[in-house]
């Protein structure tokens, strides 16, 4: 099956890229070439020696992305911004304009099926979250900027649904494992500052998704049936509470263990935080954390047959080998990701008035 992948210099992107050719599908990758780093050139590489046509392309670029998913039957969009530091303006673009426009592209080069990678911050809030199904309504906007970007692009995508081109969006909780670039160097960075914070008592339920479990999620929902429409949760099939599952990630990382706290201080704290635009935890973090989450699974077992494939424990032990490797706790801080910064939506502004203009 020919597949193309967006944003697959990221960490669940790459993962599901080299899947895809480990299972033997042609895949391309659609890159921006001029945007890429050390860490982003390194994996797109690694993807070209092991066999993925690589495309030049551009969110802000409908033309761009029509042309790479040329003859392909699935596409899977990975891109977007992940990190809550981001401006609204660089969300809004990065997430829902890009999405618009790789749902127009999609359409234009006649693609029958587009997986989105969306995640479960689009229903995020400042209460605990259990047994949470995917059609629950939360009756407002989502906590913070970029699950309301998040949710506003899943919406768009699955919206584009349809007879010809069958949309489905794939939930994974708190992500973690090798080479994954925001929680895990943002874990590092709070330990050498003092200890990791669990931002309440740590008894509250913690949902989490190995990026591995992700990839097998997102692989299944391009190929099985009824999921058109759809959003879809996957988490780990464990279920841990936040201070067992933070404990188990530092020592793999070879941090301290955690530290407990009081959650209406960390909150507000972390408020005063973002406010100042200062480094440290932000609101989103702090709830990611100490609130409660249990995501009903139910769909991803029914609709994909999908049984996590890779356990807590096998994660951690990866990760643990993985830490080691790159050296340790110091070396994972500095694979934090940058957010994307107001150049990058200068850039797609321009590119999209050179696209208006020669229309």
């Amino acid at each position: 099956m020919q597949a193309l992948v967006t944003g697959a210099t990221g960490c669940v992107g790459h993962a599901l890229s080299r899947r895809l050719l480990e299972i033997g599908w042609p895949t391309r990758v659609l890159v921006r070439s001029q945007r890429q780093d050390g860490a982003r050139e390194r994996r797109l590489t690694e993807l070209r020696d092991a066999g993925a046509s690589v495309c030049d392309g551009d969110l802000a670029d409908p033309n761009s992305i029509a042309a790479a998913a040329e003859a392909c039957e699935v596409l899977f969009h990975c891109a977007g911004e992940g990190s809550h530091r981001a401006s609204p303006k660089v969300l809004s673009w990065l997430n829902v304009a890009g999405t618009e426009n790789v749902i127009q592209a999609a359409r234009h080069a006649e693609v029958a099926r587009v997986v989105m990678l969306s995640c479960a911050d689009v229903t995020l809030n400042g209460r605990d979250r259990i047994n949470w199904k995917e059609e629950v309504a939360l009756g407002r906007a989502p906590l913070g900027e970029l699950a309301r970007a998040k949710q506003l692009a899943e919406e768009l995508a699955l919206q584009a649904n349809s007879a010809s081109m069958t949309v489905a969006a794939v939930r994974p909780a708190l992500l973690w494992g090798p080479g994954e670039q925001r929680l895990l160097p943002q874990l590092c960075a709070e330990a050498r500052t003092g200890r990791v914070q669990l931002f309440g008592s740590g008894d509250n339920l913690l949902a989490t998704t190995h990026v591995e479990n992700a990839v097998d999620a997102l692989v299944a929902a391009a190929q099985a049936e009824d999921v058109g429409g759809k959003a879809i949760h996957v988490a780990d099939a464990e279920h841990h509470t936040a201070s067992e599952f933070i404990e188990r990630l530092c020592g793999a990382l070879g941090l301290p263990p955690p530290k407990r706290g009081l959650y209406a201080l960390a909150y507000a704290s972390a408020w005063l935080r973002q406010r100042r635009g200062a480094d440290g935890p932000w609101p989103t973090d702090v709830v990611r954390r100490a609130r409660g989450t249990l995501l009903d699974c139910l769909l991803a077992h029914s609709i994909l047959d999908l049984s996590p494939s890779t356990t807590v424990e096998e994660g951690m032990q990866e990760l643990a080998r993985w830490a080691r490797e790159v050296g340790g706790p110091a070396a994972i801080e500095k694979l934090a990701r940058q957010p994307s910064t107001e150049a990058d939506v200068a850039h797609h502004e321009a590119v999209a008035a050179s696209l208006n203009s020669e229309a």
